[in-house]
C-alpha cells in the first residue's frame, strides 16, 4: 500500500510557559566526520524522525570538540522551498576558532577539502526534563564548509566559519532532537565525543 507522505498534522501546537524558549546554544560543540558514522545503527523515533535515539559511531574513530565561549558559536535552519518535490531544511552552523595558531590552522584548513560533516550542539533550552538539549545539524546529507574569513582588524584576528547544507542537497527534517535514554547519557556521550572503541 503506498505511503502518504504528506504528514498533514496529526496533534496540538502548545506552548509549555513552564519550559519558555531560551536563546543561544552551550559553549562547546562536537563535529564528526560522517563518513564516520555508523547509519545501519543510528536509531531513529519510530514515530518521529526528528528523535534520534541512537547516534553511533564506526569502531575506532571519534568526534572533535569546537571550543567555544558565550555565545561564539550558534546553529540555524530554514524551510527550502520545492517546486515539484517535498520541501526540505537547510542546516546552518556558525563556529569560531579562537586561536590562529598553525595547529588550529591545519585542522581549519582540513575543513576546506571537501568533507562532509555532521555537528552536535547543546541548546541553552533543554525543554522539559532536559529531553530536549541535544540536536545534531546535517546528519542526512551532511554539511560542508561554506564560508572561512580571518581579518586581524576584526574579530580580534579570530577564525571565522560556517558549515551548511549544499544547494540542492538539504536536509529531510530539520535539526534532530539527539536523546539518548536520558539527558546524564547523552550528555555523558557527547562530553565522551561519541568516541567508539577499536573492534
Amino acid at each position: 500500500m503506498p505511503i502518504d507522505c504528506t504528514s498533514n498534522l496529526t496533534a496540538n501546537i502548545t506552548f509549555d510557559c513552564a519550559n519558555a524558549p531560551i536563546a543561544g546554544i552551550e559553549q562547546n560543540v562536537i563535529l564528526i566526520n560522517k563518513e564516520d558514522i555508523d547509519y545501519t545503527n543510528v536509531t531513529l523515533d519510530t514515530t518521529n524522525p526528528t528523535l534520534v535515539s541512537n547516534l553511533q559511531l564506526k569502531p575506532g574513530t571519534t568526534g572533535y570538540l569546537l571550543t567555544g565561549v558565550k555565545q561564539s558559536n550558534g546553529k540555524a535552519w530554514e524551510l527550502v522551498k520545492k517546486e515539484s518535490a517535498p520541501d526540505k531544511f537547510k542546516h546552518t552552523f556558525s563556529g569560531v576558532i579562537f586561536n590562529p595558531g598553525a595547529a588550529n590552522k591545519l585542522q581549519a584548513s582540513k575543513l576546506a577539502m571537501g568533507a562532509k560533516y555532521v555537528v552536535v550542539i547543546e541548546q541553552v533550552w533543554k525543554g522539559e526534563g532536559s529531553a530536549d538539549a541535544f540536536e545534531v545539524l546535517g546528519l542526512k546529507s551532511g554539511l560542508e564548509l561554506s564560508t572561512m574569513t580571518n581579518n586581524s582588524k576584526e574579530n580580534d584576528n579570530m577564525i571565522m566559519f560556517e558549515l551548511a547544507s549544499v544547494d540542492g542537497y538539504e536536509e529531510v527534517t530539520m535539526p534532530q532532537t539527539l536523546l539518548d535514554g536520558d539527558y546524564a547519557a547523552t550528555k555523558t556521550a557527547f562530553t565522551n565525543l561519541f568516541a567508539q572503541a577499536a573492534g
